[in-house]
């Protein structure tokens, strides 16, 4: 090396040492600074992004009938989840997910998107209730998915399959339409109460989510939990509903479609409340396939998710002749005693209006009037009143609003009056005086729920309480399980007078007794056992010419058949109503119904009661059911 270039070596080397020396000493400089100044800042960034908030669903609270049988339960269930942090947000990786899951990839998009824009929730699932072969399905999509996860909740089980479908309702996910109408109430992914009592009793039913904190390694594993806070079950409560009368009632209507309703008159509890055909709830648990789409809601003329009993609209037909007797006797246009003549028709106003019986009753006073439902009687009544003074009374006595039952979505039964047509038919506003005629038996623009019939012969029987029909019976304490009877609704007191009470008594017993029930040869042996008091009806649904020309029509232009009454006699202690469409006469169709709901409770249920009701839901994943009534998480 020439000895001239050994200074310039010495001094480049000499500037290396001193700017390693000087990188040397910077980044002692950064890494004190990091450790001394930002220690905190920094280990608490670190720990957000290591350690996750997950929550832990509530279960609902369970649901029991009045004597502590369950009707509700819960049970686990896995599902396949995507917690918040977790959501994909690249096209390609959601489209790829939703094929492997055989998903629409614009649903999934769409779903994803809410979920962000939440911005709080429980995670989004993707796949409900995994059986074995879910379970392994979802093993196999993690491996190429990592930000996917199997959970543990809560899941809802309905006991007795279809028994009480229309009254309990079902449970779902929240929607994005609950969520902008109430977004402070709910969360995204919550599950609520969509029908029945599970929506009306949602406040009640549901609990407190907990949460956990847990630490996660880069593939997004738990290595360990930093602290949780528990779940709070919701309350356990019971209802009104007597399980075995309800049974009663749903192999009593078999394959019919119809309502039935029953009320303790004590305090106006459902004791039944049985709508046919009816559903199973457990089948609204998992998302809804075409095929039951179309079973269910799209395409079946019997609309098996309509509650008949607080939804459905009928003729009241003949059941309706006793708020006629009550207009016409407080209204004095006639007396118990006065006579009324049948030739099997009558002409007003140049029509001719017929009797059920061709050949004519004769000669009846009011109690022989109801007990053989004589159409001409109830004609004359009804023609000497006016259509408001029959409105008037209808509702002094509470059959022209809703009864207030704790059920969403109950309709308000149809009392005509010339205001109601105003509105109703503006194209021929006009109320005809024959119009008022179809009314005084039940027909024509008059139209009822069978709950508001029931409570209105439940006003027959107490002598004029106007109870409010409810299901929530209480909640049950959760050290003793015993029940925490709840507030009974109020009742409004309409006193009936006493002479006009004991004369529709006396034709409501005579129904039975001896007049269109009594034909009935069941009828006849459980009225010797509990005697009872109730009214046919026979709603036409259709015209005919004559008997001949009616037993060719179809059978869904049938009438339909009703049977009102309470049981038993002496010391009322149930009113009940009967609807059964397109069946014929209530004599044969309905009223053989009613027998054995008033059987049931009177003698049935005291020495041999039905047991409680079972489901045939099967989940491998559930632990064991307790024998004693602890709430199963």
């Amino acid at each position: 090396m020439d000895p001239r270039q050994r200074p310039l070596l010495r001094r480049r080397l000499e500037v290396l040492r001193v700017m390693t020396w000087s990188l040397v000493g910077l980044l002692v400089l950064i890494y004190a600074r990091l450790q001394l100044v930002r220690h905190g800042e920094l280990s608490e960034q670190a720990l957000q992004q290591a350690v996750k908030v997950r929550p832990i669903p509530a279960p609902r609270g369970l649901v029991l009938d009045r004597n502590g049988n369950r009707l509700v339960d819960n049970r686990r269930a896995l599902h396949l989840v995507i917690q918040r942090e977790d959501l994909p947000t690249k096209p390609e990786v959601v489209a790829s997910l939703a094929a492997a899951l055989e998903l629409d990839p614009a649903a999934l998009t769409r779903k994803i998107q809410s979920y962000w824009q939440a911005g709080k929730g429980r995670p989004l699932v993707l796949k409900e209730n995994l059986d074995e072969v879910g379970i392994a399905l979802a093993e196999r999509i993690r491996a190429r998915f990592p930000f996917l996860s199997v959970e543990v909740a809560p899941r809802r089980v309905y006991l007795g399959d279809e028994l009480a479908g229309h009254v309990l309702g079902y449970v779902g996910e929240v929607d994005e339409q609950m969520m902008k109408e109430k977004h402070d109430v709910f969360r995204l992914g919550e599950t609520i109460g969509k029908e029945g009592f599970e929506a009306s009793g949602n406040d009640k039913l549901k609990g407190v989510d907990g949460q956990k904190r847990i630490l996660v390694d880069q593939l997004g594993t738990e290595v360990a939990n930093f602290g949780q806070a528990d779940a709070q079950t919701g309350r356990s409560l019971f209802l009104t509903l007597d399980a075995g009368l309800q049974k009663v009632a749903e192999d009593a209507m078999g394959q019919e479609a119809g309502a039935v309703v029953v009320l303790d008159l004590r305090d106006g509890g459902v004791l039944a409340m049985y709508s046919s055909p009816s559903y199973d709830p457990n089948l609204f648990l998992n998302r809804l396939s075409q095929d039951m789409v179309d079973r269910y809601l799209a395409n079946n003329v019997t609309r098996p998710m309509v509650n008949r009993a607080i939804q459905g609209i009928y003729a009241p037909g003949s059941t309706f002749k006793l708020l006629i007797a009550i207009a016409a006797l407080e209204k004095g246009v006639i007396t118990p005693q006065t006579p009324i003549f049948c030739g099997g028709r009558k002409n007003f106003y140049g029509r001719d209006f017929r009797c059920d019986k061709p050949t004519g009753h004769g000669s009846l006073n009011m109690v022989q009037a109801i007990a053989q439902s004589c159409d001409v009687y109830f004609y004359e009544l009804a023609s000497r009143m006016d259509i408001d003074d029959i409105y008037a009374t209808a509702e002094k006595y509470g059959l022209t609003e809703r009864t207030g039952i704790d059920l969403p979505q109950e309709k308000r039964t149809r009392i005509p009056s010339r205001e109601w047509k105003r509105k109703a038919v503006p194209r021929d506003p006009k109320w005809y005086a024959g119009e008022t005629i179809s009314v005084g038996i039940g027909q024509g623009a008059v139209g009822v729920t069978p709950l508001g019939l029931a409570r209105f012969y439940a006003l027959l029987a107490t002598r004029g309480k106007m109870l409010t029909p409810h299901l929530f019976y209480g909640f049950r304490d959760d050290q003793t399980n015993a029940l925490e009877p709840a507030a009974v609704p109020a009742f409004k007191d309409t006193p009936l007078d006493p002479k006009i009470w004991s004369v529709l008594a006396e034709g409501l017993h005579e129904v039975v007794q001896s007049g269109t029930a009594a034909a009935n040869p069941f009828i006849r042996e459980i009225a010797k056992e509990i005697p009872f008091a109730g009214k046919t009806g026979t709603a036409q649904v259709a015209t005919f010419v004559d008997k001949a020309h009616y037993a060719r029509q179809a059978k869904k232009l049938k009438d339909h058949a009703l049977f009102a009454g309470y049981a038993p006699v002496d010391h009322p202690q149930i009113a009940f109503a009967v609807v059964v469409e397109n069946a014929g006469f209530g004599s044969t169709a309905a009223a053989p119904v009613a027998a054995k709901l008033v059987k049931y409770w009177c003698v049935d249920r005291l020495t041999n009661p039905l047991p409680p009701p079972r489901g045939r839901m099967v989940d491998p994943f559930a632990p064991q059911q307790p024998q004693e009534p602890e709430a199963s998480e």
